[in-house]
Formats: C-alpha cells, sequence, structure tokens
C-alpha cells in the first residue's frame, strides 16, 4: 500500500471510531489501530517508523518551574526565556531635610544618579534575555536591563566552553571570581539588598574565566578583567580575582548539611582618564575637616572658574543603596578652565588594589550560617601632578536564616554558592492551594576604613574624601587655593549596621521580602556637600519591602 492509501486508510480510521479511542501520541494512536485490525503490523510498522524519523529532528518545548525553553531532539542544543524583575518600596527615618534646604539640594544630593532618596518607589531591576546551550559543549547567555544608566543596557553576555566539568572557558562580560554574595543571583539573596562586601566586587567585568569543579565538591575559577563598562584606560590594565571554595558535606556525602569554606580576592593595577566632578566643586574651593567627624563642606572660598577631574578609588552607599557617598575616596585627574580647556597635559591616575577575602557556610537542615570576611587597600596617584590618597578597606558580615516551612538549604547549593530555595508546598494563585516557602533572617555586617591619606601637592589640588570620616579632635584643610603642599592623614570610617528580614517564596517565579536595617553611621554627620543646612544624624533606620517576579 503506497503512502497516499496508507495516510487515508489511518484518518478514515481515525473519523470512524468516534471518540472510542483515545491516544495521546502518534504511537499510541497507531497501536491502538494495529490492536483493532485497522491497520497490519507491518502498516503499523511502517507508520511508527516515519513517525520516529520525524520526532528524531522535532524540538522540544519545555516548561519547567515556569521557565520557557525549545530543545533540540537530541538534547545538545537549547534557548531559554529569562527575565526578573524587582519592584521596591524603601521607607527611611531620615528626610529631605537631612539633605539639604530644599533649594536644589535634593537633586544634587543624587551625586551619581545611581542614589535613591531616603523614601520611594523604585524599580529596582528589570532585565530581559536568553541563554542556553550549543552543541551539547557550549553555553551562553545576553541580558538585558530596563532600568539604569543607557550605557549600562547589556547586563551580561558570554560563551562558555562547558565540554568538561573540571576545566571550562568563559569570556564576555560576566560576574568575577570574587564575593559569594555577588556570585549568588539577585534572584536568590537572603536579603533585600547585599552586604558592604558586594560594594567592591570587581562584579560584571569584560574579561576571560577559566573555572571548573576539579572534584565533587571543590570549584576554582580565575579571571583577567577590563575596569569599567567601557575602557576608558590609558595603558594596559593587570586586573585579576580568583575564587577557590570546598564543601566538605558534599564532598563526603553528608545529606542536608553545607560545610563550605572559601578564599577569594582581586589586584587591580591601571591607569584611568578622569573625569570631570559630579558635583562641580571648584578646583579654588576650600574644604575644612573637623571635629563634627565629617569629611565636608564646611567652608568655601575662591572663584568659580575652574572646575576638576576625578578617578574614584571606592565609593559605599549606606543600606538601600541610599545615603551616598557614606564613604567616598576620590582622586583630582586635572582642573578646567571656564571653557573646559585643561590648564595642564592630559592627566591619568594610577590605581593599584589589593584585596583578599573568606567566605563560609554552614548548614543543616532548614537552618544555615553565613559569613565573609575582607581585607584590602586601594591607592591612587595622579601620574603627572603627583597628588594622590590610599586607605586600608575592611568588610565583614555574618547571617543567620531560617526556613520556617522546613526546606533545605543543602538543596539549594550547587557549584560552590547558593541558589533559589526548592519549595516543599509552592503556593498555587489560581486554586489558592499552598502554603509557599517561608524563611526569617538576621545580618550583622560592618565596614571599616583606616589609614587614609590624602596628599596634594598643589594649592590647587582637590583630591576628595567625603561621607561619614573621622578624624578625630583636630582641624585639616585640603585643596586650600593657596600655596604649599597640603596633606591629609589620620582619618577613619567605622560603620555598624544590623538587619532583620522575612521572606515568602510562593513559587519558583514569585515572592515578597520585606527587610528592616538599624545603620550606626558613628558620630554625628552631615549629608555630602549640604553642610549649610545644619542637619547632623548619626544613625538611619530603613524599611524595605519587594516584590519579585523571575523566570
Amino acid at each position: 500500500m503506497n503512502n497516499k492509501i496508507l495516510t487515508g486508510a489511518v484518518s478514515a480510521a481515525v473519523l470512524s471510531l468516534s471518540g472510542m479511542v483515545y491516544a495521546d501520541t502518534t504511537e499510541d494512536l497507531v497501536n491502538a489501530l494495529v490492536t483493532k485490525g485497522v491497520l497490519t503490523e507491518e502498516e503499523g510498522a511502517l507508520l511508527s517508523k516515519g513517525h520516529d524519523k520525524k520526532k528524531a529532528n522535532t524540538p522540544v518545548v519545555k516548561n519547567k518551574g515556569g521557565k520557557f525553553s525549545i530543545q533540540s531532539a537530541d538534547g545538545k542544543n537549547e534557548i531559554a526565556l529569562t527575565g526578573r524583575m524587582h519592584f521596591d518600596y524603601r521607607n527611611s527615618d531620615l528626610d529631605e531635610n537631612d539633605f539639604g534646604d530644599g533649594d536644589g539640594h535634593n537633586e544634587e544630593y543624587d551625586i551619581d544618579g545611581k542614589s535613591t532618596s531616603p523614601s520611594e518607589f523604585e524599580m529596582r531591576r528589570a532585565r530581559i534575555g536568553i541563554k542556553g546551550k550549543l552543541d551539547g559543549m557550549w553555553k551562553y547567555d545576553v541580558v538585558l536591563n530596563g532600568v539604569g544608566k543607557s550605557t549600562n543596557v547589556l547586563d551580561t553576555a558570554s560563551l562558555t566552553w562547558a565540554a568538561m566539568k573540571p576545566f571550562q572557558i568563559q569570556v564576555g562580560r560576566f560576574k568575577q571570581a570574587f564575593n559569594l554574595e555577588g556570585l549568588t543571583s539577585s534572584n536568590d539573596i537572603d536579603f533585600n539588598e547585599r552586604s558592604f562586601m558586594n560594594q567592591i566586587s570587581p562584579h560584571k567585568k569584560l574579561g576571560i574565566a577559566f573555572k571548573g569543579e576539579p572534584t565533587k565538591g571543590m570549584t576554582y575559577a580565575m579571571t583577567k578583567y577590563q575596569e569599567g563598562y567601557k575602557n576608558n584606560v590609558i595603558e594596559d590594565e593587570n586586573n585579576y580575582s580568583g575564587r577557590l571554595t570546598y564543601n566538605w558535606a558534599e564532598a563526603n556525602k553528608i545529606k542536608d548539611s553545607i560545610f563550605h569554606v572559601g578564599i577569594a580576592g582581586f589586584t587591580e593595577d591601571y591607569s584611568q582618564k578622569a573625569k570631570t566632578s559630579s558635583n562641580g566643586n571648584s578646583a579654588q574651593s576650600s574644604y575644612t575637616v573637623n571635629q563634627s567627624a565629617s569629611l565636608t563642606v564646611t567652608s568655601v572660598t575662591g572663584g568659580t572658574d575652574f572646575a576638576t577631574t576625578h578617578s574614584r578609588l571606592f565609593k559605599f552607599k549606606s543600606a538601600g543603596r541610599g545615603y551616598s557617598p557614606l564613604a567616598a575616596l576620590d582622586v583630582q585627574g586635572e582642573y578646567l578652565t571656564g571653557g573646559g580647556a585643561s590648564e595642564h597635559a592630559k592627566s591619568a591616575v594610577h590605581h593599584e588594589n589589593r584585596f583578599a577575602a573568606l567566605e563560609g557556610i554552614f548548614a543543616k537542615g532548614p537552618f544555615k550560617l553565613q559569613g565573609e570576611y575582607g581585607r584590602g587597600k586601594f591607592e591612587g596617584k595622579n601620574e603627572i601632578r603627583g597628588n594622590g590618597a590610599e586607605a586600608d578597606v575592611e568588610i565583614g558580615y555574618i547571617s543567620a536564616n531560617y526556613m520556617l516551612t522546613g526546606e533545605h538549604y543543602s538543596k539549594s547549593y550547587k557549584g560552590g554558592k547558593m541558589k533559589g530555595i526548592k519549595i516543599n508546598n509552592p503556593f498555587d494563585f489560581e486554586n489558592g492551594t499552598g502554603t509557599g516557602a517561608w524563611e526569617i533572617g538576621a545580618r550583622y555586617e560592618y565596614l571599616g576604613i583606616d589609614d587614609a591619606k590624602i596628599t596634594n601637592v598643589s594649592s590647587y589640588d582637590e583630591n576628595r574624601a567625603r561621607g561619614a570620616w573621622d578624624c578625630g579632635t583636630t582641624s585639616a584643610t585640603y585643596g586650600t587655593g593657596t600655596t604649599g603642599t597640603n596633606t591629609l592623614s589620620g582619618c577613619d570610617v567605622s560603620i555598624h549596621q544590623y538587619t532583620v528580614g522575612l521572606k515568602w517564596i510562593a513559587n519558583p517565579n514569585v515572592l515578597a521580602k520585606v527587610s528592616l536595617t538599624y545603620s550606626d553611621y558613628g558620630d554625628d554627620l552631615i549629608a555630602p556637600d549640604f553642610a549649610d543646612s545644619g542637619e547632623k544624624f548619626d544613625s538611619e533606620t530603613l524599611l524595605q519591602t519587594r516584590v519579585q517576579w523571575m523566570f
């Protein structure tokens, strides 16, 4: 019987059954027709053979945990849609009066365009992209940002040769090998925001990585990366990061447990073009550091015919990315005339940064302890003018979390980091059934900066230390607009933050969480650049909420 006759016979047979035969697949249907005598076994085998050939080349659509993907029949190629939306509300006991008198100060308070005001709604993240695999040995991802600066449209984009677990190579824009919290997806972090440690992490950079899992329970990664989203350095960079972890429980097949230890660090050596000052301070202005324990503007003298460029060593923000800069250190590049022309040749600031950290996770069943501690040095020097700044930075945190609904953290650990919680009883929004997963947590974190030193070699130099700096009971000035050399040293920062949080993970796609953070800034301080407001504060209490959707 030829194919046309066979097809007609099968179609007629299916119609004649009139619902008496129910088949989930073509194979089931053919078997049913053979059983009923509509087709001979030879005809059934011929039809099944044609179907099997077609099936071998038919893509498979998957929907697992709300994650959609299309996979080739052999499983070697896949493309999946990925995205997230984090919608926040924050409420601080500080208000606009703490940041100026209202005459334009609120706008200038947002120094870098990323800081949030004391209380507001915010679309914290909105991303969409694709990820998948090719030929069974390559992995890829391209994710775009829907919020943030327009220059940062590309969040990540990388290609990984992953033919073997012990050794893989990744190129593109991706997270560097540092910081347990930073390597944990923002979808899966314990609280609304990560700790201070994440604020000095190299995080997402352009580069190349060599990584792998040589044995069960052990991971390693080494990267070379470029500073900045776009290359604004003027000489070869030597920026590297590395991380080594070991989970003793996983290596020894201890169930329901995590005994994770790790060491990580980064070293950076590059010369960067300085950028125009973000707050418009004049190079001929005078800045006084006094016993108010804050390096803020308390007097301004001189002309306004000059502007400056700066290169930043570091900048920290308070909980919820609010008070900013909580502590910042900038090195002046060059000063410009009123028309924007350089008074000197183009200046580059040479950076040398070193930081090392330890990390650990202990988890048993529904209980988890996690912590990181690190210390390093940040230095910057103007290669032409000779002025510079340096400081030692110390950061640490410890957190404790407990799953009220009994989920085990060990099921969410993979590849040396934490993943999303595996929910025992997901909440069904359509039927109103299930509890979802409920988690409580608490975290203490510390930021310490000491041995800070600013060296100005010219009366017009404007290296800057802004934020909650404590300089003791002495007064000092820098960038005075008079002749001579001016050096500032002996200032430090000591910040303590305490956070408690509650999280409801409804299902793999939806969660809500709330956290309350108390920040102890030490002595009274003044919001950056607004000492004329007369407002001072030594602490902040911040309530943060988040509704999160991800796939």
